[in-house]
């Protein structure tokens, strides 16, 4: 009966929430039962989880909604209202980075990086949110002005409003990735090989609730009262919480017009590494890499933080996210299944907003880790994927017996580069294509912490093959693979007739004397030409090692495949104790007394005297 109440309300929700003035709730509530999550976690926004209490966000439509459901809640003060915050006037005072900026501090703060390093830092304005503030993000990267083909990472921040340590770690990383750029060795690799994307907050609306001048009365949600991290697509395209918002488009439309292959987004309110998947139990195929990228950050800040600092989710700092409460909507998992971009959640601070004063003590905890992070984009293997005449190309790459729909990547189609971020091992490849057979690269190398470089070419560079031929009788044999045709396309008007050991065409007979239907690949033919002329025919060169000829014992008339001239007894050697003898259109050669001539020519075919039955195979 408690289901059916939910989806009731549930439906209702979807009617009645809409822009307007709304009042927050944060509260807990006991369940004995965890698979009643998923269900609750469509009408109210999940917090935390700790035993058998939920911690839980609202707005008054969710708020009456859930009452309805009948448990006993407790009302709590907000998260955010746990210390007065310390606000900086001025550019100069945000970077000694133990205040929080005012809305319009902040961007101007963003637009002086570019200012200071033309040449190494873009801001890019995402779009304009539902309270007209910007959604910024900073590009960094030595040719910040030039596409490369290196590994686009992502770092976000503050999606809940009221979560403000990453908001400032994250324009003191870019500050520091900046400044340290030619003089940090480290930084300086990273800026050289990766194209930094980082977007200290991501819900201006929420933070900045209480006027532009204060993060006193920020809110989790967006001006609209909806949960930002609950409000992206599920993976069959189903909505989670109502219309998706103007902020999410945003960021949806900002991912999909970039190639992202490893990102995080940061959080507070706990103390941990959160892992795909939140929306299911069932692990994701790379669970194992995930355990051991998440580690990185983990076994970082907890060397570097005071006792107990990341442990209040779990002892070693990491978690599979639905082992920890399930989530629909969230856009870790959105940007894995559908941005094709490997994306962690990063919970940093216990208090959502915190004490100004401590804001330097965070960065020293987390400094290191966040760029280790960052490191692991140059790890995995590291491929482009084009096409024979190095044209970049869109596809999509796939670990054979590993992957599944929602785990693939996809190259950047502008630069053809893709990265698979994988745990040591040997694994095959398929890369797809359009307009191309699948192909598959087997038996691919990852060691830990070294990047794999894999250059893929799809198809192959069409062959071009030139044929003189004499007026009248010629023996000649194609070694490309014709495709489609007719005879009057490859030998224009001066074809008088062709014929091999059975079949006949001729144009000037009547069409039933015609026996021939089609030039055939790796066969050899007579041709009957009224005059001289170089035919020059265009296809995929034939391999000559996977074309078998099979002879039958006495004469026959074969195609030569190689593309260069070989000795006749080197390109014989396979059968050459049962050849009798070669003839050409002019002379003849034996294996015991030699001949008039000696090599096979490409475009040329032979007659081939053998004493037994065999198969002709090339070298």
């Amino acid at each position: 009966m408690k289901r059916l109440t939910i989806l009731i309300l549930l439906m209702l929700l979807a009617v009645v929430i809409g822009a307007k003035e709304w009042n927050q709730y944060y509260f807990k509530f006991e369940l004995l039962d965890k698979a009643e999550l998923k269900n609750i976690g469509r009408i109210v926004s999940i917090d935390n989880v700790k035993g058998n209490w939920v911690y839980a966000y609202a707005n008054d439509d969710e708020w009456k909604a859930f009452q309805e459901l009948g448990y006993k809640t407790r009302l709590l003060p907000s998260p955010a209202s746990q210390f007065s915050p310390v606000m900086s006037s001025s550019v100069a005072q945000t970077r000694l980075w133990d205040s929080y900026p005012t809305y319009e501090i902040y961007v101007s703060t963003m637009n002086a990086f570019a200012t200071a390093y033309p040449d190494l830092c873009q801001i890019v304005d995402a779009g304009t949110t539902i309270g007209g503030r910007k959604i910024l993000l900073a590009k960094i990267s030595d040719n910040v002005a030039t596409p490369e083909a290196e590994p686009e990472v992502l770092y976000t921040g503050t999606i809940h409003g009221d979560e403000t340590t990453g908001f400032i770690l994250l324009l003191r990383l870019i500050d520091t990735l900046l400044s340290g750029y030619g003089s940090d060795p480290r930084i300086t690799s990273l800026v050289n090989n990766l194209e930094i994307w980082i977007g200290p907050n991501t819900n201006p609306d929420g933070t900045y609730y209480g006027g532009n001048s204060t993060v006193s009365g920020a809110r989790r949600y967006n001006a609209n009262g909806y949960d930002l991290n609950r409000n992206f697509p599920n993976y069959d395209g189903s909505l989670n919480t109502g219309a998706i918002q103007t902020e999410t488009n945003l960021m949806m439309n900002f991912a999909n017009n970039h190639h992202f292959v490893l990102a995080a987004n940061f959080h507070g309110g706990a103390e941990v590494v959160n892992y795909p998947w939140d929306y299911t139990y069932t692990l994701h195929p790379d669970n194992n890499w995930w355990i051991n990228a998440s580690l990185v950050y983990a076994n970082s800040v907890q060397a570097n933080g005071p006792s107990g600092y990341f442990t209040s989710v779990s002892s070693n700092g990491i978690t599979n996210g639905a082992a920890w409460y399930v989530i629909g909507g969230g856009r870790q998992d959105w940007m894995n299944y559908s941005a094709h971009c490997r994306e962690v959640t990063l919970e940093i601070s216990n208090t959502k907003l915190p004490a100004a004063s401590t804001l330097p003590n965070y960065w020293n905890y987390n400094y290191n880790a966040m760029l280790s992070y960052l490191e692991q984009a140059n790890y995995g293997i590291h491929g482009v994927v084009s096409d024979p005449y190095g044209n970049p190309l869109s596809a999509t790459i796939s670990i054979s017996g590993h992957d599944n729909a929602f785990t693939t990547v996809i190259t950047d189609p502008a630069k053809g580069d893709f990265y698979r971020f994988l745990s040591p091992g040997t694994y095959n490849l398929t890369i797809s294509a359009a307009g191309y057979p699948d192909k598959v690269v087997s038996n691919v190398v990852v060691n830990a912490n070294t990047q794999t470089p894999l250059n893929i070419t799809m198809g192959e560079l069409p062959h071009y093959q030139e044929i003189s031929l004499q007026p009248g009788w010629n023996l000649m044999s194609f070694n490309i693979n014709l495709g489609s045709n007719d005879f009057e396309s490859v030998f224009g008007t001066e074809l008088q007739q062709i014929k091999n050991c059975s079949q006949t065409y001729s144009p000037t007979m009547a069409e039933h004397f015609n026996t021939l239907p089609a030039l055939q690949t790796a066969k050899g033919y007579w041709v009957n030409n009224s005059s001289a002329n170089t035919l020059s025919v265009q296809g995929q060169l034939l391999s000559p090692t996977s074309h078998s000829q099979a002879l039958v014992s006495g004469w026959n008339l074969v195609s030569y495949l190689p593309d260069s001239s070989m000795a006749i007894s080197t390109a014989l050697a396979g059968i050459i104790d049962r050849v009798q003898e070669v003839r050409s259109l002019n002379g003849s050669w034996t294996p015991s007394l030699g001949g008039s001539f000696s090599t096979l020519e490409p475009g040329k075919a032979y007659w081939i005297k053998v004493s037994e039955p065999c198969n002709l195979v090339y070298p």
